[in-house]
């Protein structure tokens, strides 16, 4: 039974929905594995909803309000959990 443990965890998915309030889109969708960046997750936010850094904004991700670093894995946010939802936040840029 350990190989089958094993092996569930090595295909383990976890379902991610990205929500952008601002926008008329629907949520941007995903299945990934938990090795999977929230970078990765915010790039691919971005790119369905259109939308791009620049001088004066970036955009982030948060979950439940909290501002979650490009490096965290969504293994890391989701834990035991089969699904994350994060909301793609505009910010401001301090000059």
């Amino acid at each position: 039974m350990s190989e089958t443990n094993t092996a569930d965890t090595a295909t383990r998915i976890i379902a991610v929905r990205v929500s952008f309030p601002v926008s008329e889109k629907s949520p941007y969708r995903a299945e990934e594995t938990p090795s999977t960046t929230a970078g990765a997750i915010r790039e691919a936010a971005m790119k369905d909803f259109t939308v791009s850094d620049s001088s004066q904004y970036t955009y982030v991700l948060a979950h439940h309000g909290r501002k979650v670093p490009d490096s965290e894995t969504i293994g890391q946010i989701a834990g035991d959990k089969h699904s994350v939802e994060f909301r793609l936040v505009k910010e401001l840029t301090q000059g």
